[in-house]
């Protein structure tokens, strides 16, 4: 008597219908029992196509696409739910083909591949693979795949053999979405917001590896207890109402909840790139740095009057005159107060900087005259030695390794969320106010519990473990 697969078959068919063929048997050569290892065996195939109807009909009951309700893409998420024989999950390619074939009508799970009734596909597989060709070799030569420049690339091949019209944009899409990949073929092409970080040329990412060997040579696991950061950046306070609205829309983000009938009103649009960087009547430009030793900060803002009657005071902290000044008659205070309030024996005296060009001189690859000379009159050094030590090593576009940087994304954060201003006129001085709650937020254990990161403390000691994971991904950006 032939081995019998009742329970599967049954519902398999509850799930298909009349589509699935209930007689399961040994001779069947797709029974779940008798397909090889490494196949996927007509039960999972039915699961598979059963996550991805309900996941269609959840999304269209919510009204939100499917990869933002699972966190992930579709058929990744399908992939991870099913098993092949033999143990392991299919790749995100072979689900794609899956559900490709559970949309013909006549099909059901164990059905032998036949030829598709019905009429050919217009465009052929050949068509479509040097459609995804064009469109890859497009990006890689650092131009933006589009139906247009495809069409172009291939004018005979984008025709409809019948009509000889051009291909639609819709077509090159699909092809896009399902044909064309950055790396890996299980990888293909989403349209997607581009991460918040700037691009690096290739020449720079070795550059990168070797400015991260150098440091791990350089500097011990314990350095960091004597380092102590500082960067100089600026906000823009608006005067007018028409500057703060830019500026609160612009913290809103790049993705937010919208209606779609409504995308091209109100605060959906995008503010201008130069909202929060460009200077103009309508603004007051407020300087400051932060201070980071030992998982402890302080915020020094500048106050554009005070140089006025001080000569001893920076006016400003973006030229290595009023630097200096900064240096001599500033820091040393800050880290004499952070040494009694936190219990400190000794102070940190080296100075971690970034290659910007009041520190350092680019011509010549040496610190900046004055700001080293400052340096040593205030007793600290450079992290990059003294006046007379070369500064090649140390290459631009390095913001994802410093630890400081990180500490600034979190600054800037808070002013823009937790204590954003709501009011017009803010004034320096009220500013300083608001950098004030920010730094003490900063330093208390709520935001160091915060989400399981350990705070300020634990980014201080991430030099060394940056510059390993810089080296193993080559060069590129680190995540944020």
């Amino acid at each position: 008597m032939p081995f019998q697969c009742p329970q599967r078959c049954d519902a398999i068919s509850q799930m298909f219908g009349t589509r699935f063929k209930s007689s399961c048997t040994m001779t069947n050569p797709f029974c779940p029992d008798t397909v090889k290892n490494g196949v996927l065996p007509p039960w999972e195939v039915a699961k598979a196509y059963a996550f991805h109807v309900v996941v269609k009909d959840m999304a269209k009951i919510l009204g939100e696409r499917p990869a933002v309700l699972l966190g992930k893409r579709v058929d990744d998420y399908i992939a991870s739910k099913v098993c092949l024989k033999g143990g392991g999950h299919p790749s995100t390619r072979a689900i794609r083909h899956v559900l490709g074939s559970c949309s013909n009508s006549s099909w059901y799970p164990g059905r032998v591949s036949e030829v598709s009734p019905g009429r050919p596909p217009v465009y052929s597989e050949h068509i479509k693979q040097e459609i995804a060709r064009v469109g890859m070799d497009l990006k890689r030569k650092n131009m933006a795949p589009t139906p247009r420049k495809v069409r172009a690339r291939l004018p005979h091949l984008t025709r409809h053999p019948d009509t000889g019209r051009p291909i639609d944009k819709k077509t090159i899409h699909a092809v896009f979405q399902s044909k064309c990949y950055d790396e890996n073929e299980d990888d293909p092409w989403q349209y997607l917001s581009c991460v918040s970080q700037d691009v690096l040329p290739e020449d720079l990412k070795p550059r990168r590896v070797r400015c991260a060997e150098y440091i791990l040579k350089k500097f011990p696991a314990g350095a960091w207890y004597g380092h102590v950061a500082i960067d100089l950046c600026y906000s823009l306070l608006p005067k007018s109402m028409e500057r703060m609205e830019e500026q609160q829309v612009k913290a809103m983000g790049k993705k937010k909840w919208m209606s779609t009938k409504s995308k091209r009103k109100g605060n959906n649009m995008r503010p201008p790139s130069t909202t929060n960087t460009q200077q103009g009547s309508d603004t007051v430009r407020v300087d400051w740095t932060p201070v980071f030793a030992r998982g402890k900060i302080r915020i020094f803002v500048c106050d554009p009057e005070r140089w006025k009657t001080d000569p001893k005071y920076p006016q400003k902290l973006s030229d290595s005159y009023n630097l200096a000044k900064f240096v001599r008659n500033i820091l040393p205070g800050i880290l004499g107060d952070m040494k009694v309030e936190y219990g400190w024996r000794t102070l940190p005296r080296t100075i971690v900087h970034d290659k910007a060009s009041y520190m350092v001189a680019a011509r010549y690859d040496r610190l900046q005259v004055v700001f080293a000379q400052a340096l040593v009159g205030a007793g600290f050094k450079s992290w990059l030695g003294d006046k007379a030590c070369s500064t090649d090593w140390l290459v631009k576009k390095l913001g994802d390794l410093y630890l400081h940087e990180t500490a600034i994304s979190h600054i800037r954060r808070l002013l823009a969320d937790d204590f954003a201003c709501t009011h017009l006129g803010e004034t320096p001085v009220h500013f300083r106010g608001r950098m004030l709650k920010v730094e003490n937020h900063m330093n208390s254990l709520a935001f160091a519990r915060a989400d399981g990161g350990g705070g300020l403390e634990k980014l201080a000691k991430q030099l060394r473990s940056r510059c390993q994971e810089l080296i193993r991904l080559k060069g590129e950006r680190l995540p944020k």
